[in-house]
């Protein structure tokens, strides 16, 4: 009898841990990782000749890999400003199938980076994290004039993170798109992520200048409604023991 209550309990207890993750995270999980997330760091004295290498040189190849069916998308950011914990290069390459990011591995064994030999005199391809785009709205349809506002974001607890994105994260999203200020965005998980620099990666994709200028207005007003939502209100008072954010950036797209 106390064997078969301890099986029940094990069973209950797997139950409960497999519904704490969404449907969602359940399925992407099943592959690996298909998304990687390059930064890039460049001296004071080769950050603007390294914007111009991103968008003269690795873009033409990366669309080059496209054409050819080896990813299946990509973009290349570049900070507005130079600060001292952030990139000044961001890229995300996603994959068709996760098979397919042997071939990038290979490129990387002459290329650190998906960087030859100029590239290499410029900047330094300071970390890549295989990655899951985890959330998602509008991610690719990309204008000019946008501005893309990056967080990174470290968690106490995967399962708990992604309930609290779903939970708190995402209206405040879609509220923000509902008002016109933002037209997009993505949600990045590091699929082995372990803590700093960042578990999770978000980029808000403001639709022009004036748009991100509002954007503490914005967010106090859409806040202001989801306080009536007491699930929302639950999550939002608690966040503060759930996730820890670091140095945010401001970038602009320069090639996809």
């Amino acid at each position: 009898m106390a064997a078969r209550s301890s099986l029940k309990l094990l069973c209950l207890a797997l139950l409960t841990l497999f519904a704490a993750v969404p449907a969602a995270a359940q399925e992407e999980l099943q592959d690996g990782p298909k998304s990687l997330v390059i930064s890039y760091r460049a001296s004071l004295e080769h950050r603007a000749a390294f914007r111009r290498y991103l968008a003269t040189d690795l873009a033409p190849r990366l669309r080059a890999m496209k054409a050819r069916g080896e990813l299946a998308d990509f973009r290349i950011f570049y900070s507005w400003y130079r600060q001292p914990a952030v990139w000044d290069g961001l890229v995300i390459l996603r994959f068709p199938t996760f098979q397919a990011v042997t071939k990038w591995n290979a490129l990387e064994r002459s290329e650190p980076g998906g960087l030859d030999a100029a590239g290499i005199a410029l900047a330094d391809p300071v970390a890549s994290y295989s990655s899951d785009l985890s959330w998602s709205r509008n991610p690719d349809d990309l204008k000019d004039g946008e501005v893309y506002y990056v967080i990174p974001y470290e968690y106490r607890n995967e399962g708990e993170y992604r309930d609290y994105v779903k939970g708190y994260v995402l209206p405040q999203f879609d509220g923000w798109i509902e008002t016109g200020a933002l037209d997009g965005y993505e949600i990045y998980m590091n699929r082995y992520g372990t803590g700093s620099p960042w578990d999770s990666l978000f980029i808000q994709h403001y639709r022009n200048m004036a748009a991100f200028g509002q954007r503490q207005k914005i967010t106090a007003s859409v806040r202001d409604k989801l306080r009536n939502d007491p699930k929302w209100k639950e999550w939002s008072d608690k966040k503060a023991g759930i996730r820890s954010e670091s140095e945010n950036s401001i970038a602009e797209l320069i090639a996809h």
